[in-house]
């Protein structure tokens, strides 16, 4: 099975002012050259059409650009409940038809919290200059101390405890209780030892136990958002520091 894109934070304008192609699957390359194939969006709904069990549109707005979002057939319904002048949280592939970049939604839902917006934005920025470094793939998660000053280091063993935080422990000797918020939490906890856990490997463990992918992929951005867990690496987390 191919691996399920991971959704990245953008802004219309990103998708808007790209280049659309379909060499390697569906995509726009944004203008700064970063591959946008699923994407989450923020903003607020100003145009809505719909046409029951056959077509439903929704245009998006999030200050910078708007785009429509379109659905057909069974999965119209994605978009028919979505209300006009709402705020909202929006998941889905970019597609393109007639020269017409819009989205494919395979999530929206309502947001209360407007502040929700200007913390996406400022997501999405530091993804974006995550993901369009040219050393992005080699980087790591944390800077190196400084050299400036030559320090001698002398080389330790780690410790059992220290092997077992940066060990992941086997599926089957996790333990989880609780909401799904808490239990991805908990995931994350033991699971991901000192290195953090996949967006992927979180989807397909909960997907396994009969919740929706993108109900899961939508509560990771949520405990992200609320400081739960964090992105130590472009899609992939730890717990937060209790």
């Amino acid at each position: 099975m191919k691996p399920r894109a991971t959704a990245i934070r953008s802004s219309v304008a990103d998708i808007i002012n790209g280049r659309f192609t379909k060499e390697d699957g569906s995509h726009v390359v944004s203008t700064h050259g970063v591959k946008l194939r699923r994407v989450v969006l923020v903003g607020y709904i100003v145009r809505h059409y719909s046409k029951p069990n056959e077509y439903a549109s929704v245009t998006i707005d999030d200050g910078t650009e708007t785009i429509r979002a379109k659905a057909w057939k069974a999965t119209a319904q994605v978009l028919s409940q979505v209300e006009l002048n709402k705020l909202v949280m929006m998941m889905g592939r970019v597609r393109e038809y007639k020269n017409e970049v819009y989205i494919d939604p395979e999530f929206v839902r309502e947001i209360v919290d407007p502040n929700l917006m200007t913390l996406h934005l400022l997501e999405r920025l530091r993804s974006i200059l995550f993901l369009s470094s040219p050393t992005a793939a080699h980087t790591p998660v944390e800077a190196a101390p400084s050299t400036d000053t030559a320090v001698e280091v002398e080389e330790s063993e780690p410790t059992e405890e220290e092997t077992e935080k940066a060990s992941p422990r086997p599926l089957d000797s996790l333990q989880l209780s609780g909401p799904i918020t808490s239990q991805i939490v908990q995931f994350i906890e033991q699971r991901g030892g000192g290195a953090g856990v996949r967006i992927n490997e979180i989807v397909d463990f909960f997907e396994g136990r009969g919740h929706d992918s993108d109900e899961i992929s939508v509560k990771v951005i949520d405990l992200q958002d609320s400081g739960k867990i964090r992105e130590i690496d472009v899609g992939i987390y730890l717990a937060a520091k209790r």
